[in-house]
């Protein structure tokens, strides 16, 4: 598999940005319109968050998003063979300057929104070291074809091999000055249910969790297509501030609805680059 990965990257590499975009938007009609893969559960899921939306406009938005799906996912193959950072932008990297100032490090509350891959390559070269809590993908064959490549990009990573090392290294990341991503919108099996676009989800508590132990600044983070172009950009959206109580469960929850908060937001601005596949709402 992974000698696999390696000719398709560089068979998505010789055709180009241009050839990538046609073949994203024939993959998605394909996907949505004929296969009909995950049809049901996207327009759900979209319904959920927007159900002021009319019904075309989910279809547009849900086949939208896997369009961009499918080009992350061809731009992250074929990056070995170019700059997956080359047109990328920050806005406003003057938030990032002024909270590592404090000589705290910084975590990032992102989620899966336009080329998230980029997204951590990016924060890495133009910002700041950054490490970005990551799960296993796949076998064991394309798991070391995603790692091998995200080592080329300069996307750093926080894994847990055994209890106890993914918090020691976040630990040390903040002692470093560093920012620590973390993505929000995956939830692990017995996660209580928090709203989200006002409507119970599983949530992932596990980074109010790890704040409790090793306290930092708090920023929401997203990467988006600037439409109308073949550029991307970064932007910070203002700090969170957590205020903690003598009762660390009921805080737990309550830092984690606002994360979902910021997500929502977030989502908000670019619902059609937004990764709607996930069954949040179970």
């Amino acid at each position: 598999m992974y000698a696999v990965l390696v000719v398709t990257g560089f068979l998505f590499a010789k055709i180009g940005q241009k050839g990538q975009e046609r073949l994203a938007r024939l993959w998605a009609f394909l996907a949505f319109d004929v296969l009909r893969f995950r049809r049901k559960l996207i327009l759900r899921n979209i319904g959920i968050a927007f159900p002021e939306m009319t019904g075309n406009d989910r279809i547009k938005t849900g086949r939208t998003s896997l369009y961009h799906f499918f080009l992350t996912m061809m731009e992250f193959l074929a990056s070995r063979h170019f700059d997956i950072t080359h047109n990328v932008s920050v806005k406003n990297p003057e938030v990032v300057k002024e909270i590592l100032a404090r000589g705290k490090g910084m975590y990032a509350v992102v989620s899966h929104m336009g080329n998230w891959e980029a997204f951590g390559a990016t924060m890495t070269r133009k910002v700041a070291p950054s490490r970005v809590i990551v799960k296993r993908v796949g076998g064991a064959s394309t798991n070391r074809f995603v790692e091998d490549t995200r080592r080329h990009n300069d996307f750093l990573t926080v894994k847990r091999v055994k209890k106890g090392d993914g918090f020691s290294a976040i630990r040390d990341a903040l002692a470093a000055n560093e920012i620590v991503g973390f993505v929000m919108d995956q939830a692990r099996p017995g996660e209580p249910k928090l709203p989200f676009f006002g409507v119970p989800a599983k949530t992932n508590t596990s980074l109010a969790a790890i704040w409790q132990r090793c306290p930092a600044p708090m920023v929401p983070a997203f990467i988006h297509r600037i439409p109308g172009t073949r550029n991307m950009q970064i932007e910070f959206l203002p700090e969170i501030e957590l205020e903690t109580s003598d009762d660390a469960a009921a805080d737990i929850l309550r830092h984690s609805a606002r994360f979902n908060a910021a997500v929502e937001a977030i989502v908000k601005r670019h619902p059609e680059q937004y990764f709607w596949l996930h069954a949040r709402w179970k």
